[in-house]
């Protein structure tokens, strides 16, 4: 499972609730980065989502960890941008851009990922169901790289990475807004 196939599931699962999902992406080259990170969903979510397969696919970079109450799937996907960015024909996937200067733009399609929050909003059942579901649980996004050198997220401390973060329940919030694109320009 490519990042944005494994990202369009994490975002479609986060917007039905019981999941927390924080994804890493390292560019570790002109053309190369690494995906790292997890989705977790309660136990009982799973056979929603069609089982163990279609929720962590082995062949696709996922290990799958199970408890009686929760599944998770780690991810470890390397390669190209093309390999690692790799999505279904005609939806939002990153964007890894070589500068040429020892740095490489990734723009990441925030507002694609949540545009269908705003047809929970419009029905009250809807959002008064969702909101214990989604209660405490954060989706995560996160690039990283030897230095960043610009972005429009949270810059972390050691100044390697920067993110963007939300905890779920916010997209029921009429004026809940994320950036179109989470971008950075991180150095290799």
């Amino acid at each position: 499972m490519r990042m944005m196939k494994f990202t369009a599931l994490a975002a479609a699962v986060a917007l039905s609730g019981c999941i927390d999902v924080d994804l890493t992406t390292t560019i570790t080259g002109p053309e190369t980065a690494r995906l790292t990170g997890y989705t977790e969903v309660q136990t009982e979510i799973l056979a929603m989502m069609g089982g163990t397969e279609s929720f962590c696919n082995a062949e696709e970079g996922g290990t799958l960890e199970q408890t009686d109450t929760t599944a998770r799937c780690n991810m470890l996907i390397e390669g190209t941008f093309a390999e690692v960015f790799d999505g279904d024909p005609g939806e939002p996937a990153p964007v890894a851009t070589d500068l040429g200067d020892g740095t490489v733009r990734v723009e990441f399609p925030l507002g694609a990922m949540t545009a269908d929050s705003a047809q929970m909003r419009e029905d009250p059942q809807t959002m008064a169901m969702m909101r214990p579901m989604l209660e405490g649980h954060t989706f995560t996004v996160r690039i990283a790289g030897a230095e960043v050198v610009s972005t429009n997220g949270t810059l972390s401390d050691d100044g390697k990475s920067a993110s963007y973060t939300f905890p779920l329940v916010e997209i029921l919030n009429a004026d809940f807004e994320v950036p179109e694109i989470f971008e950075a320009v991180v150095r290799y």
